[in-house]
């Protein structure tokens, strides 16, 4: 199931039983070669439970992230599949290979299985297969940026979903979908697609599909600027998930909420989430993020008009600057204290910051 937004960085991996574009492989051991077109029965059926065993191995392999490995297991199943004329288990084989590319992001390759897959699901008439083979193409191709394609899939994908009554797949798909318009920028329909979603995720009671949901709803309310729902999904996530998100991912959703309170006028709440990001930033030793939430944390004050507290925080932030050696935060944060003092009347210090302020030119 795909239903993260970031992706990871291109690995150039190639098939390992090289093949052209949709060309079937047909190289076995020497143990698997047979003469003529049709195998003895139990011949066919020792093939079968090798090949069995092969797929249950790269199965373990992948759960284990040893992707290289599982993929050339992968192959010597799916070798024999084609020699006993399997398609059924070909075509499982492909699906699996093509997740395993595209969990290394390699999404040419992992679009390449996944066409194939599809060719046989269609051939033997296997609509779930089929079913996850576009799934699987319209992922591939949102990441190989072609977004029209992908939506096409996506919408096959969805109307498959919905004839067979599995509602995980249409979980899947409304997520996906969601995604693909998000991308297009279409994002009033990227919000119904993920409302739908997490609607079925409930249901389903699945709640790490869930956390994926409504990340992807609060960044999309975010992007809209309906604040209001921001706060809600946002809200949701972290109290379902705080213990399990990565602390990179639970940074960028305090800095949005806060970004989303500040804009309602509700500065208290936004401070609230914005000490909570400070001190995530001090225990991951993040002294960019630590910049950053020190003069989100001013400028709240500021806007209460707690203006001895807006000071405080921006001075911690020019002395995180001065510890960085950043020549343009420490200026920065020099004209926003010299701006902050000369509001409340305090010359002095206005006088001492403009003198910093030359000294740092």
């Amino acid at each position: 199931m795909y239903l993260k937004d970031g992706s990871p960085p291109p690995i150039t991996s190639k098939p390992i039983e090289s093949t052209f574009i949709g060309q079937r492989t047909n190289v076995l051991s020497e143990n698997l070669d047979f003469p003529g077109d049709e195998l003895p029965e139990n011949k066919s059926e020792g093939i079968r439970k090798e090949s069995g065993l092969y797929f249950k191995q790269a199965l373990s392999q992948r759960q284990q992230r040893q992707y290289e490995q599982a993929l050339k297991t992968f192959q010597q199943a799916l070798q024999g599949y084609r020699q006993i004329k399997s398609g059924r288990d070909e075509g499982k084989v492909l699906i699996a290979i093509a997740l395993t590319y595209y969990n290394l992001a390699d999404y040419f390759w992992s679009m390449d299985y996944a066409r194939q897959s599809l060719t046989i699901a269609r051939e033997v008439g296997d609509r779930p297969m089929a079913q996850q083979a576009l799934n699987h193409l319209g992922n591939s191709y949102r990441h190989l940026g072609d977004l029209s394609k992908s939506l096409n899939y996506m919408e096959q994908s969805l109307v498959l979903a919905k004839q067979l009554e599995d509602r995980q797949a249409e979980m899947m798909a409304f997520n996906n979908l969601g995604i693909v318009h998000k991308a297009l920028g279409e994002c009033q329909i990227a919000n119904e697609h993920f409302r739908q979603s997490l609607e079925i995720a409930q249901l389903l009671q699945d709640q790490s599909i869930e956390v994926q949901i409504l990340r992807n709803l609060g960044n999309t309310h975010h992007s809209l600027g309906n604040y209001r729902e921001t706060v809600k999904y946002y809200d949701r996530l972290l109290s379902i998930a705080y213990e399990t998100m990565d602390s990179p991912a639970i940074s960028r959703v305090l800095r949005n909420l806060s970004s989303a309170c500040y804009n309602l006028g509700d500065y208290s709440k936004a401070i609230h989430y914005l000490l909570q990001r400070l001190a995530l930033a001090r225990k991951l030793k993040d002294r960019r993020i630590e910049a950053q939430a020190l003069e989100s944390l001013s400028i709240n004050y500021d806007a209460l008009g707690n203006y001895k507290k807006a000071i405080e925080y921006q001075e911690l932030r020019l002395r995180v600057s001065l510890e960085l050696k950043n020549r343009k935060l420490q200026k920065q944060a020099l004209a926003s204290l010299k701006m902050a003092c000369f509001a409340i009347g305090d010359f002095a210090r206005v006088s001492q910051y403009v003198d910093m302020m030359l000294d740092s030119q």
